[in-house]
Formats: structure tokens, C-alpha cells, sequence
């Protein structure tokens, strides 16, 4: 016997996949309730309407991560010794882990991530207000190593260590199969490679724009 938990997840899970393969503009919310197998009724009861149900899509994921990305940074902070190399490490890590240990759900994870980070304005807002709070603490950890710039050099810095996570969770499958058959990934081995590439544009970079 489902409870009422057990169909709001699973609508959560129909419109994450519509979602990640649409965009928000491309999903109806009759084709997430026509797959769902609900009625109307119940996407209003647990959500209201298509923006809330987006928005409660992309805070199941974030909260967890944003979560463990400060716990992980502030324990860096406090710890003189640290590296940026431990900043980048903090961030990178947390999502590569949840999406790899969801397995086959975490690939439309991925996709659905990627997205919304394209999404237009206001889909975007909804998106960028669940973690904010979290780059806003990354800025401040990074000025810590990287110091002296300019606040519009500190955020371009952080788009782009976040753009390289947002490909490699939406394009290391088509990427890896056109040099080898090995499809499988480390977390810790993929948060290596990212943070060792970010390590130089984090200090070296100069962005005018």
C-alpha cells in the first residue's frame, strides 16, 4: 500500500526525468501526471503547480549536497593548513558521490542539472536560490588563497568551477566513448581531475568583461 510519501516521490521522479529531456518550457505537467498515473488533484496537493514542482525537483537534490559542500568547507576553513586544492575538493566531491552512488536515476540526475543551469530567467532564479548561500561561502574561501581581485573576477572564477562539473556530469558519457569502452568514474579520481584543471584558471586567469 503506497502512503503519500511514496507518491510525491514518485511524481518527483516522473517530472525529473521530464525535466532533464524537455526543459521547464518543453514539460506539461499532463504528460508527468498521465506517466505518474495520478490525477490532477494530486500534483496540487503536494506541489500546487508546474514552477513549485520544479522547484521541489531541484531541492531534493540540492539540499543534501549544499549541505555536505558547507560541512566540508567550513571543516577546511578552520583548518590553517588547508589548501585551495581542499576548496575545490569540497565542492567538487559531495554531488560527484550522491550522483554515482544513485546509479542509473543519478544519469537523469545529471541531465536534469545541466539544464536547469541553461534555463532562462525566472526558471533560473528558482535554480540559482537553492545555492546561493553555498557560492557565496566558496567566493570567500577562495579570496582566502586567490586574494586581491575584483568581485567580478571572484564570480566569473566560480562559474567557471562550477561550469566544469555541469559538463562533465552532462557530456562524460558521449565524451569517453569516442576513445575508449570504459564508461565507469571515480568520484574521487573525477573531483581530482576537476580541481587540478580549475587549479590553474583560479589563479592564473584574467576575465574582462
Amino acid at each position: 500500500m503506497s502512503t503519500k510519501a511514496d507518491t510525491k516521490n514518485h511524481i518527483l521522479d516522473v517530472a525529473e526525468k521530464h525535466f532533464a529531456r524537455d526543459g521547464f518550457a518543453g514539460t506539461s505537467l499532463r504528460a508527468i501526471i498521465k506517466e505518474s498515473k495520478v490525477n490532477v488533484a494530486a500534483i496540487a496537493y503536494h506541489f500546487g503547480n508546474k514552477e513549485d514542482l520544479y522547484k521541489a525537483v531541484t531541492e531534493r537534490f540540492a539540499m543534501p549536497v549544499v549541505v555536505e559542500q558547507l560541512k566540508r568547507l567550513r571543516s577546511v576553513n578552520a583548518n590553517d593548513s588547508s589548501t585551495l586544492e581542499d576548496v575545490l575538493a569540497a565542492f567538487y566531491e559531495p554531488p560527484l558521490k550522491l550522483i554515482k552512488k544513485m546509479g542509473k536515476k543519478g544519469e537523469t540526475l545529471s541531465m536534469f542539472l545541466g539544464r536547469a543551469q541553461t534555463e532562462p530567467e525566472p526558471v533560473y532564479s528558482l535554480v540559482d536560490s537553492h545555492y546561493a548561500a553555498c557560492r557565496d561561502e566558496f567566493i570567500e574561501a577562495i579570496k582566502r588563497f586567490v586574494p586581491d581581485l575584483s568581485e567580478a573576477e571572484y564570480q566569473w572564477r566560480f562559474e567557471f568551477m562550477l561550469s566544469l562539473i555541469v559538463c562533465f556530469l552532462t557530456r562524460h558519457k558521449p565524451v569517453k566513448a569516442r576513445y575508449s569502452k570504459e564508461l565507469e568514474w571515480s568520484p574521487e579520481d573525477v573531483s581530482a581531475t576537476l580541481s587540478s584543471f580549475c587549479l590553474a584558471g583560479m589563479r592564473d586567469m584574467k576575465v574582462k568583461v
